[in-house]
């Protein structure tokens, strides 16, 4: 297949434009390498992908390994992403490009509508009008709103979203199923819980803890240390985004539509998840419960996935436990920090 990656600089864009390079597929990965405090490491992700930062211009053309393409390009320049999708016709895109963080949106709240929602409907439109085959939607389990209780599935409430993140990326999924109904294109879905792995955001959770970890400062939970998150490890989402990309859809009530749980489906406190990270990293530092409730930062108290139907439609559920994968994460952590990457 050709495939479009947006946001092919990111976390979870890289790992995925490697994976389906590896598999033989051609990948064109755009991004706008945004300095949002995550440019140093989109510079090591890239390079990992053959392409140098000093060759970076917007909407230059580079070549990188296994004939991976890469474009600086906005999903917000939509004139730009019509003729690319035009002159490519591309089979599938998988849009990843997102502002992410609860309190960022928070404090900037148009600015992430801008991105999320007004560059969701530019990859759509594209889509509609070039003919791809298959729109395949990276959205967050934050869209489940306090109304609903974990184990969390894909019908529980989410029309009342807690934090402005959340509510960006309720509005882009509402679109999707828009378009899949109206137009008849296929999309997928998936809502995802917590993913780490190598390479992962500085702002991210297992990276925040690692690094006060490593410098021997405290690490606060919220809500006296009682918080439960359903972490995922980044090889789970990437067997589970092989599966979507390989089985289209199927058109329930004439909607090409689908939408899944991304998770381990394992409930574990962040108590226990920063015990696990002091052991894989060899060190250990003060962790502080506190009282203050989460709702005040737009979070909730318990997040964990019910994956059943990933299991049942797609023959695929993440299997990687935290306190197998965290060793991995620990030694990629510990060969980079400071050296590739500092927070």
């Amino acid at each position: 297949m050709k495939i479009l990656i947006t946001g092919a600089a990111g976390f979870i864009g890289y790992h995925v434009t490697k994976r389906l390079l590896d598999s033989g597929h051609t990948v064109v990965g755009i991004d706008n390498v945004c300095n949002n405090k995550d440019l140093e490491m989109k510079y090591a992700r890239l390079r990992l992908l053959g392409i140098t930062a000093e060759d970076i211009e917007p909407l230059k053309e580079l070549e990188g390994i296994n004939k991976f393409r890469f474009i600086m390009m906005d999903i917000l320049d939509k004139e730009s992403i019509e003729t690319l999708c035009k002159k490519e016709s591309f089979d599938t895109i998988l849009h990843l490009a997102a502002l992410t963080g609860t309190t960022t949106a928070n404090m900037k709240p148009a600015l992430f509508y801008e991105t999320n929602v007004t560059g969701t409907i530019n990859m759509l439109e594209a889509s509609r009008h070039y003919g791809v085959q298959h729109f395949f939607f990276a959205s967050s389990s934050t869209v489940y709103s306090a109304q609903a209780s974990s184990p969390l599935q894909e019908e529980d409430h989410v029309d009342t979203p807690v934090n402005m993140y959340a509510a960006t990326k309720r509005s882009a999924e509402l679109l999707c199923y828009t378009y899949a109904k109206a137009y008849g294109m296929p999309i997928t879905i998936f809502r995802l819980f917590t993913v780490y792995g190598s390479w992962s955001r500085p702002d991210s959770i297992p990276m925040q803890i690692a690094d006060r970890i490593m410098k021997g400062r405290r690490v606060r939970i919220m809500n006296n240390g009682m918080l439960i998150r359903d972490f995922t490890y980044i090889d789970d989402l990437l067997e589970g985004m092989e599966a979507a990309l390989s089985n289209q859809p199927y058109a329930l009530n004439g909607v090409p539509y689908a939408l899944y749980n991304v998770g381990r489906g394992k409930p574990v406190s962040l108590m226990a998840f920063t015990q696990a990270m002091e052991h894989a990293l060899g060190k250990t530092t003060e962790i502080m419960t506190d009282p203050t409730s989460p709702y005040l930062n737009g979070e909730l108290v318990e997040m964990y996935a019910d994956s059943s139907k990933l299991e049942r439609e797609l023959a695929y559920s993440p299997v990687w436990d935290h306190n197998e994968a965290l060793p991995l994460f620990a030694e990629w952590f510990l060969e980079h920090y400071g050296k590739t990457f500092h927070m």
